[in-house]
């Protein structure tokens, strides 16, 4: 597991060409939990979720930056990636 400053790693995804690590804040006295979810695909990142809210244990949001990681995955791969418009590399 990585961390960085006061985030750490608590759980990684290989899932083909996407790689998923979803870190949230350690340390929390008052039981508040925030995070993201970095997707990276083919090792280039392509997109940080956050976790927005404040009502959520460490499992919830674990399952929420999943739910959310795995919904952009499928969005990405229905689209075309072709075309002039720049947002298409990768």
């Amino acid at each position: 597991m990585r961390t960085s400053a006061n985030l750490l790693e608590v759980k990684h995804l290989d899932r083909e060409a996407w790689s998923v690590g979803i870190f949230l804040i350690t340390g929390s006295s008052d039981g508040f939990v925030a995070g993201h979810a970095d997707l990276h695909f083919d090792g280039e990142h392509v997109c940080r979720i956050a976790l927005a809210g404040q009502h959520y244990d460490q499992a919830g949001a674990i399952s929420v930056l999943e739910g959310k990681a795995d919904a952009f995955m499928i969005s990405w791969e229905s689209r075309s990636h072709a075309g002039d418009t720049g947002l298409a590399e990768l």
